[in-house]
């Protein structure tokens, strides 16, 4: 289903840019998004088939699992990738990567296609590394959301489970209509810089991007009110009631309508950051949502200290904007302003930054709990 998303966007790919072109590659994502599929069902139909709190070790076994199993992903991709452009040289040979008279050295082939490779993996890695820091600065949200609907501990992972679920098929909406824009109209990778650039200062300003959330308040509370009456009271696991013979919405769905509508808001920052890395469709969406398939663990791990990554934000800023100067100047010279391995290290230099500062310089306020 993921890769017929994302097909939107190979119809306006262009060789010279595309060395991983989707047409050639739906059994790669159909595998990608089936191990996504089968891992989320076994997540919730074996290891939480019960309601219950998800204990901090719980979560973070639950972390390191998503962890390696993305790096694993990522190793995984610069084998296959190497593998591909060495039997298929052509979409190295349109990007200028190799001579039309080198392509019958063995040896020369694949030396570009490792070349190639290598730096798609970084790409990956990159994707994979401002997503999962934009989606930390994110937590506090799916508190908020959480603790207004009064969602109990042991029904936050039901919620949180099928949030992921939505957040896998909006952002291969968004990624596939980003890519086939990009393609289409070059003039928008400027647009996208700058709204990454401007959103960056923002952060890194006085209260900037410090939203506060009120779920009563947001555009999907508001629709799903219109649609259905929302019950103060839970029935158990369901989204679902029937009070006086009339079906209501319970608590439960009222936090998943408004957790999926703001990833739509989240999306509209992360998405064109990882497009920023990448304009590669496989690369960005399998990283993107690598990213998020570990976002769950994450909350149960970090909830309780999420305000302690005060400075987070600014270094989330700096990240933002360093991005969108870089794309909006690879987008008005042609060229890159830092190579891939330089622009990941800035990356993770600042995100580690910004969170070793925040443990030195606690905040003064005392930290929320859920």
């Amino acid at each position: 289903m993921i890769a017929n998303l994302l097909a939107s966007a190979a119809a306006a790919e262009t060789a010279s840019a595309i060395l991983l072109p989707i047409g050639d590659h739906g059994r790669l994502l159909g595998f990608f998004t089936g191990t996504v599929f089968c891992l989320l069902v076994a997540d919730l139909a074996i290891f939480h088939r019960n309601p219950r709190p998800v204990s901090w070790l719980a979560a973070g076994a639950g972390v390191a699992f998503w962890v390696l199993l993305a790096l694993g992903f990522n190793a995984f991709m610069f084998f296959f990738a190497a593998d591909w452009l060495r039997a298929n040289p052509q979409p190295l040979l349109q990007a200028g990567l190799l001579k039309a008279e080198e392509v019958q050295s063995d040896s020369i082939v694949a030396l570009a296609a490792d070349n190639a490779s290598m730096d798609l993996a970084l790409k990956w890695l990159a994707s994979y590394v401002i997503e999962l820091s934009l989606s930390v600065d994110n937590l506090f949200v799916f508190v908020v959301v959480l603790r207004y609907f009064g969602v109990p501990a042991s029904l936050q992972h039901r919620v949180l489970f099928w949030g992921i679920l939505g957040a896998v098929v909006l952002r291969a909406i968004f990624i596939g209509a980003g890519v086939a824009v990009l393609h289409r109209f070059g003039w928008v990778a400027g647009v996208f810089g700058a709204f990454l650039l401007l959103t960056g200062v923002k952060m890194l300003l006085p209260k900037g991007g410090d939203d506060l959330v009120d779920p009563g308040r947001t555009v999907g509370f508001r629709l799903l009110k219109l649609v259905l009456p929302l019950h103060r009271e839970f029935s158990g696991s369901r989204f679902f009631s029937r009070v006086d013979d009339r079906l209501v919405a319970t608590p439960l769905l009222g936090a998943l309508v408004v957790i999926e509508f703001s990833d739509v808001v989240f999306a509209v920052d992360s998405v064109p950051a990882v497009l920023a890395i990448t304009h590669e469709p496989v690369i960005a969406f399998t990283s993107n949502i690598a990213a998020v398939l570990g976002l769950r663990a994450m909350y149960f791990l970090l909830a309780n200290a999420v305000d302690r990554f005060h400075l987070l934000k600014p270094a989330l800023g700096l990240v933002l904007a360093f991005v969108g100067f870089k794309m909006t100047w690879h987008w008005w010279t042609g060229s890159d302003l830092l190579s891939v391995p330089v622009s990941l290290g800035i990356v993770l230099g600042t995100v580690a930054a910004g969170i070793a500062a925040s443990f030195l310089l606690p905040p003064k306020r005392p930290a929320r709990t859920v």
